[in-house]
């Protein structure tokens, strides 16, 4: 695998949830993730990019000045990845944390 391809895949979809402009959020999407992205939240699946930008610009909606703050860096093996991160308002206050990690495709 190749780390810095990986690390650049994670570091466009964590742009993605602060892009506000849809057509610059859907570049960073195709950028980040693959045409059969799957994510797994609490309680929710996501499939594909277009519903992952439908949960950005809904999230987006419901939190505005929100942003997505990488707190570790990325780390690759293999073809897995992690990363701990934080939503900040827009007076830097923390309002949610997550280690995120995932497995990525040859490509």
């Amino acid at each position: 695998m190749n780390a810095p391809r990986i690390r650049d895949s994670v570091q466009a979809f964590v742009a993605a949830w602060n892009e506000t402009d849809a057509k610059a959020r859907r570049r960073l999407i195709e950028r980040g993730c693959a045409e059969n992205f799957v994510m797994r939240t609490s309680g929710r699946c996501v499939e594909g990019r277009a519903e992952l930008d439908a949960m950005i610009a809904d999230f987006q909606a419901r939190s505005p000045g929100m942003r997505a703050v990488f707190t570790s860096p990325i780390d690759v093996q293999g073809n897995l990845f992690r990363y701990s991160g934080k939503v900040e308002d827009s007076m830097n206050v923390v309002r949610g944390e997550a280690l995120d990690a995932g497995e990525c495709d040859e490509n």
